[in-house]
């Protein structure tokens, strides 16, 4: 079943409803390895530790989760493990793999 989520901003600025289709499929291995590669060569010092401390966070295990939190299967994350991450990623311009 495809899913589509309305993009307020744009229906604002065209003044007409726009929906962008969501792909609910599995993020490709091949995607993922390029990501995790583009991740792994970031060469800054602070970054490296922090990624490490956060490594398995969205895991369920990691830094970040709490006890409550269960961990979320790759094929079903929508973004990085936590919030850290995400920054990190973004500063070094490494996008989420399901994010083209």
């Amino acid at each position: 079943m495809t899913r589509y989520e309305y993009d307020e901003e744009a229906s604002e600025r065209r003044h007409m409803d726009v929906v962008h289709e969501l792909d609910d499929g599995p993020t490709p291995v091949a995607r993922w390895v390029s990501a995790m590669r583009l991740l792994n060569s970031i060469d800054d010092p602070l970054a490296r530790k922090i990624l490490a401390i956060h490594r398995d966070c969205g895991s369920g295990g990691g830094e970040c989760d709490s006890m409550d939190d269960e961990s979320v299967p790759m094929n079903d994350r929508r973004e990085w493990g936590c919030e850290t991450t995400a920054v990190i990623a973004g500063h070094f311009g490494v996008e989420y793999p399901g994010d083209k």
